[in-house]
């Protein structure tokens, strides 16, 4: 943290704007005597290497190149044209514990290869192109041999709002200070870096974050990578093959892959700086990308519970009595949210809610926590200068080129929001955040038709407040600030952290993202279920979308684009509305939101109508799931597991897994299968006819079990199954393990109730339970068990190993109804009616046998 720091307090001299300009020049014109770096030619061999003990350097032509083993499964590759190597400090990393083992060097006139105990990397001496092997010396990645990498030298622009054209707009977002002109200015020279490499035609590759597209398997694709408010940059991919490539570069990038091969582009940096990360399987990748950027922080155990939100709650009185409805219906829910406008008009951004509307947020807290909930609330990166927080940090210099936007690339700029965003609102007892318009800027999110080149003016609007060599980075630096802080000012509560953007490391602040602001069609339900499987194949575990959309209408502009005017009172909507909460039952984070029209289950329909009663048992089922999907969150803090999965990381020998977007696996055996057109209703409440209500799903090689019926299914083929608007397709792989636990109204409700031990036969399996206390940072210190289960399919016996550690108020027993599920029982969201066996769980090691069923 010492080192993110020290290049904080460089930053901090005050970034009004920033842009790039290609070979030195602000108007594009090439200074003279400026060289052409367009290519890497071949040139002279690489004769002088010098060793280290993690690896060597070299230069090869103008380029100094180095490789460093960060572990025996962790290559770092940099290259440079700068005299010397940056000293400036990652944004993203973590420190690592350990150190590679001893390297084994050999080689001859043409090659040197180093050798870890798990792969090796290969030097072409003639090209400079670098080779990535396993360990039984096979190829898994390479350079490109006849250009492995390029540089273009940039200037840096300095843009500095011109303070006669500062004016204030109404956007839909409320008002914004802008510019009508900048002055510019070089800062600084940079690079344009860019490394090449050669992909198999077999393999597939998924992460780079999300952005509109349903875009999953990236071969073949060029991705430009900008934050903005509907997709999120991550600079790292994952292979078929078993690897991962991650990028520290904090500018726009661009992936291109094609015929001629692949690229990936920084904008803007002074060294190439990549990782390859040795999974060997596509999950041990990202366990290493966790490895090099942080493991992800615990959420608490209430977080997974049901959040309900919609724009927006009009005054505390309001928040209190929903938060009341839900007890008084018996809908079960842990987290209330407060959206925007609780501050005065005309005070966009304000930490200091309206006085007439919220009098006293702490009396409101207490009696929404009364009630056995929690409050999230929604906070700006550009508290308005009209109230005290927002002058003060835009008189001290802390705001973004002249604008409202906190400049967090200053830890001063950071702590001073976070002081008085804790003083009006985190010291009455607000239990999480939500930091909305992240990336900060969208300059195209307005007008009837969006521009065709969205990028180009997107680019340029964030470079006008961002170095560009860090216009990437603005969420992450928001999300670390605010985790700092917190930390500080909460010791005993972990931090809820839901943003707009973020990026590699944000996992490691507490953050949560969501997909922005989306529109209600059934198109864009199944776009997001890519972009979640892409972003999740990208590193970052906690992810989630607004269910049910946030904009339901049409509006004026282009992203207001919904296809329901009517709202709630339409039965199309409805139906969209019930599939996506039904899959947004299976995130990381649980959660209903938007704007046009209310979100609340008992305006989609009385107890005993179709809508919703689809949606209660959404949400009964989610709580059932707890222990599970809890457990879950403890082997991603601690293994680098992920909640999200697309099917190829399961299954990454299966071709046709490579693309599969409308299907994702939970966990390891959870086949989840959303319901991704409509069954009953058109638009404007259109009765369908003749609509089979069943959809295809792929079932990869194996046995699979269906989660309602208990029916049993060979996999390695497509299946039509039954999709009635109670549910949705959910597939068990044979030889999982899934805890269930009671049906509760919150997630803390039934402390030590019995848990349902669904074993779902067909074949050996094993599973890992994971508890502790639901809150605080006492498991970074070890306070947590964990229990090893082993079911043996020939047997027909579960084996419960001794438990392993402890946390304050742990419950030394545990009741366990176990339950070998068949098509007669176990299945669907309620309880089992005949266990295979009753078992009180002291710790100490055990055995139950199922033989009998």
């Amino acid at each position: 943290m010492n080192g993110r720091r020290k290049l904080l307090k460089q930053l901090a001299t005050a970034i009004p704007a920033w842009t790039l300009v290609k070979n030195g020049s602000a108007s594009g014109k090439a200074p003279a005597g400026a060289q052409d770096f367009s290519s890497q030619g071949t040139g002279a061999p690489i004769n002088d290497v010098r060793e280290t003990v993690d690896g060597i350097e070299c230069a090869k032509d103008d380029t100094r190149l180095r490789i460093r083993f960060v572990t025996d499964q962790i290559v770092r590759v940099t290259a440079t044209r700068n005299p010397a190597w940056s000293r400036a400090a990652s944004l993203m990393r973590a420190d690592i514990r350990g150190k590679p083992g001893a390297l084994r060097r050999s080689g001859d006139s043409k090659t040197i290869t180093l050798h870890s105990s798990a792969m090796a990397v290969k030097l072409n001496r003639m090209t400079g192109a670098i080779a990535f092997l396993g360990k039984d010396g096979m190829p898994l990645l390479e350079e490109s041999n006849a250009s492995p990498r390029a540089f273009e030298q940039v200037a840096v622009v300095k843009s500095v709002p011109d303070p006669a054209t500062m004016k204030r707009v109404v956007t839909v977002d409320g008002e914004r200070q802008v510019a009508g002109a900048y002055v510019q200015k070089k800062d600084r020279d940079g690079w344009k870096a860019t490394a090449r490499f050669t992909f198999r035609d077999s393999e597939a590759l998924y992460g780079l974050g999300f952005d509109e597209t349903d875009d999953l398997n990236l071969r073949g694709k060029t991705k430009r990578l900008y934050q903005h408010n509907l997709r999120v940059a991550i600079p790292f991919v994952v292979s078929t093959r078993g690897y991962g490539l991650l990028f520290d570069s904090y500018s726009v990038l661009t992936f291109a892959d094609g015929k001629d091969g692949a690229s990936v582009t920084s904008d803007v940096v002074d060294d190439l700086d990549y990782y390859f990360v040795l999974g060997p399987s596509m999950d041990g990748a990202i366990a290493g990308y966790r490895r090099l950027t942080g493991a992800a922080t615990m959420l608490p155990k209430w977080a997974f519970g049901y959040i309900q939100s919609k724009e927006r709650y009009a005054t505390q009185d309001e928040l209190i009595e929903t938060t009341r409805q839900f007890r008084d219906r018996k809908i079960p829910l842990d987290v209330i949210v407060q959206d925007w406008n609780y501050w005065a008009p005309e005070r966009w951004g304000s930490f200091v809610p309206d006085a007439a509307r919220y009098p006293d947020i702490a009396a409101m807290v207490k009696s929404v926590r009364d009630l056995n909930a929690r409050v999230m609330i929604s906070i700006w990166p550009n508290p308005s200068p009209l109230d005290p927080p927002g002058k003060l940090l835009k008189d001290s210099g802390y705001t973004l080129a002249g604008t409202e936007y906190v400049d967090f690339f200053q830890p001063k700029a950071g702590k001073m929001y976070f002081d008085n965003a804790w003083k009006y609102l985190g010291r009455h007892g607000i239990d999480a955040w939500w930091c909305d318009s992240t990336e900060p800027a969208v300059a195209d999110w307005g007008g009837g038709t969006r521009p065709g080149n969205a990028d180009e003016v997107n680019i340029a609007g964030l470079a006008k407040l961002i170095d560009a060599q860090y216009l990437n980075a603005y969420a992450l630096v928001d999300s670390q600030s605010l985790y700092r802080n917190w930390r500080k000012a909460a010791p005993g509560k972990r931090l809820v952290n839901l943003t707009r953007s973020g990026y590699a490391g944000s996992q490691a602040a507490g953050a949560v993202v969501w997909t922005g602001d989306i529109w209600a069609k059934w198109s864009v339900l199944a776009q997001q279920v890519a972009a979640l499987q892409s972003y999740s194949a990208s590193g970052n575990p906690y992810v989630t979308f607004d269910i049910g959309a946030f904009f339901v209408r049409r509006g004026k502009e282009w992203f207001w684009n919904g296809d329901y005017d009517a709202g709630v009172a339409d039965l199309g909507y409805r139906e969209l509305y019930t599939r996506w909460l039904q899959f947004g039952a299976f995130l990381p984070m649980f959660r209903s939101h938007g704007t046009d029209t209310p979100r609340e289950p008992w305006r989609f329909g009385e107890p005993g109508t179709p809508f919703y009663d689809a949606i209660l048992q959404a949400i009964q089922l989610r709580y059932r799931l707890l222990p599970h999907i809890y457990s879950q969150a403890g082997l991603v803090h601690l293994k680098g597991a992920s909640f999200i999965r697309p099917v190829a990381f399961g299954f990454p020998d299966d071709p046709r897994t490579h693309d599969l977007k409308t299907q994702m696996l939970f966990g390891d055996g959870l086949m989840i299968s959303p319901v991704l057109t409509p069954m009953y209703y058109g638009i404007h409440s259109v009765p369908m006819e003749g609509v089979a209500r069943t959809r295809e799903v792929y079932l990869p090689k194996g046995t699979w079990i269906d989660f309602w019926t208990g029916q049993t299914h060979t996999g390695g083929q497509a299946i039509t199954v039954d999709a009635p608007i109670s549910h949705m397709p959910v597939h068990v792989r044979a030889g999982s393990l899934v805890p269930l636990g009671s049906a509760m109204q919150y997630s803390s409700e039934i402390a030590d109730a019995p848990v349902e031990l669904r074993i779902y036969p067909g074949a050996d399996g094993e599973y890992t339970w994971y508890e502790d206390a639901g809150d605080g940072w006492g498991y970074e210190r070890g306070e947590y068990a964990l229990t090893a289960l082993r079911w043996d399919d020939a047997a027909r016996k579960l084996t419960i190993g001794r438990r392993q550690g402890s946390y304050p108020g742990m419950k030394k027993t545990r009741r366990l109804r176990v339950v070998v599920v068949n098509s007669a029982d176990g299945h669907g969201a309620g309880s089992a009616g005949k266990p295979a066996g009753l078992a009180v769980y002291d710790g100490r090691a055990m055995t139950v046998d199922a033989v009998a069923l």
